[in-house]
């Protein structure tokens, strides 16, 4: 469950909020619907911890993982598809970034590196094991067709989709 218990937020230009009280119980779905300026971004930054709120209280269970799709959302159209996917789990990403990086680094080593190199590259490996690695990689291309992209479409650079393709791009890494 999350509700909102009095919130308020005063800007230097004014309140955007005052006194909101709205909850969601598990497994309710619901519209943030108002006019321009009405706060609506405001209370999903609140939501989102992005912004603190002037008064009030958020109830949230702990561990409860909020995601959101903003308007404005980012993509980079030099990445494929695939590679904007991963960009969700940073830590894994990091880790699969030196998994390419270190046997090209072993191609020109001299014996002592070498050596150093492969524990890394040991030390690397266990390191994407443990973060399930290959199991996000099934979980990319399991969420590629339910998004609605083809078979190849993971290989294909983001610049080629339109922008209503790429907010779904936005979609699948949120979910």
């Amino acid at each position: 469950m999350l509700r909102l218990e009095k919130i308020s937020k005063i800007y230097p230009t004014g309140e955007v909020l005052k006194d909101i009280n709205w909850e969601v119980k598990p497994g309710e779905r619901v519209g943030l619907v108002g006019v321009n300026g009405a706060g609506k971004s405001t209370q999903l930054k609140i939501i989102q911890g992005e912004v603190e709120p002037t008064t009030g209280t958020i109830v949230r269970p702990n561990g409860m993982h909020i995601a959101a799709l903003n308007q404005e959302f980012e993509v980079d159209p030099r990445r494929t598809v695939r590679e904007e996917f991963w960009t969700v789990f940073t830590e894994a990403n990091h880790i699969q970034q030196a998994l390419a990086d270190i046997p090209r680094q072993m191609e020109g080593a001299n014996p002592d590196e070498l050596e150093k190199l492969i524990h890394q590259l040991d030390k690397k490996q266990r390191q994407f094991e443990a973060l399930d690695g290959y199991g996000l990689e099934a979980r990319i291309e399991k969420i590629l067709p339910e998004m609605g992209f083809d078979s190849d479409a993971g290989e294909r650079l983001v610049s080629s989709y339109s922008g209503g393709w790429q907010m779904r791009m936005g979609l699948g890494k949120v979910l």
